[in-house]
């Protein structure tokens, strides 16, 4: 499957205290950049109104941050992965880096996202607005531990590189030693819902029917991809079905985000915590949880939630990959 995607990694400085509220993080950060980038590029919905779709066809930003005017488009094309640990407060001076994953036609939006994220900065996130400084910009792909820099210290200008490595899942699962038991990280809570029921505890295949989903329709509406087969959704299915989980340890996070546009608190919970599955023939479904790492699983990826990561033999974790210190020590772009 051709599955194009990108990280951004920003790389900041607190300029003042800044109230991410932990498990919060995530939709403090995507409120914030929505807020930005709808004031920015979008004057004519101030208010974050919901646009028609025929506005949204024609605004990148609306298209971006409401695909809900379209009823097929089920899928944001960014999604957000927050601080990890997700932490509560953040001072001055205290450095940190979140994420944004774009998707298939969402990388042709790559400079409004780099545009926006400093001016995040100024308006400032969460409770109190707490301010900070863009320091560094990278692409990144963790499967392949590539990284380039968008954006370095003392740069005004962000470089593009001529082309952005795919990884081939495929061959990445085979060149892995066999996997009989798998560990994975639910590192932001993870929100699972089979047959409009709330799934509370990790069940592999309902995780699994959730990620593959997410994935094929990211693919499907995001880069023209065709649908997958029924025989090979049965198939995988069916492989899932058979995983059983042999140890949990994971706790249920309420959490509760407004809406400005309704007005309501939309429920945001899931679990996060750790769970082992012992696979009789993972082969077939490894690579696709390789992929989902980077794709997130479950609903509201967009504001941080379903970020995982699968636990290796020999390979450092794949978001620990993505957060590690790069060559560069940036030092503040901006200064007040």
């Amino acid at each position: 499957m051709d599955f194009p995607y990108l990280h951004l990694r920003f790389d900041l400085a607190a300029r003042t205290p800044i109230k991410l509220g932990g498990y919060q993080a995530g939709e403090r950060l995507r409120d914030a950049l929505a807020g930005v980038m709808l004031q920015a590029v979008c004057p004519e919905n101030p208010r974050r109104q919901k646009p028609t779709p025929e506005h949204a066809a024609l605004c990148p930003v609306c298209w971006l941050l409401a695909a809900d005017t379209d009823p097929r488009a089920v899928r944001r094309a960014y999604a957000v992965v927050p601080p990890l640990p997700p932490p509560d407060l953040l001072q001055a001076g205290e450095r940190f880096s979140f994420v944004i994953t774009l998707f298939g036609e969402g990388l042709r939006y790559l400079p409004y996202f780099v545009l926006a994220v400093p001016e995040m900065g100024r308006q400032g996130v969460g409770p109190g607005r707490g301010k900070f400084n863009l320091q560094a910009v990278w692409a990144l792909q963790p499967l392949l531990d590539w990284a380039f820099p968008l954006l370095q210290p003392g740069e005004h200008v962000v470089r593009v590189p001529d082309d952005f490595p795919t990884a081939d899942i495929f061959a990445l699962a085979a060149g892995l030693p066999p996997v009989s038991e798998l560990q994975v990280h639910f590192l932001t809570p993870t929100r699972l819902v089979d047959e409009k029921r709330l799934v509370r505890a990790p069940d592999f295949a309902v995780f699994f029917r959730r990620m593959l989903s997410r994935i094929d329709d990211l693919a499907r509406l995001h880069n023209q991809a065709g649908r997958r087969p029924p025989e090979d959704v049965e198939r995988l299915h069916r492989l899932a079905d058979g995983v059983r989980l042999v140890d949990v340890d994971t706790t249920w996070v309420d959490l509760f985000a407004p809406s400005g546009r309704t007005g309501r608190r939309t429920p945001m919970g899931g679990f996060v915590g750790r769970a082992v599955y012992r696979l009789p023939d993972g082969g077939e479904l490894l690579p696709w949880l390789l992929l989902g790492q980077a794709a997130q699983a479950g609903k509201l990826a967009a504001k941080g939630s379903g970020v995982f990561e699968l636990d290796l033999p020999g390979r450092p974790g794949y978001w620990q990959r993505c957060f590690s210190p790069l060559q560069t020590e940036p030092e503040a772009l901006e200064t007040e």
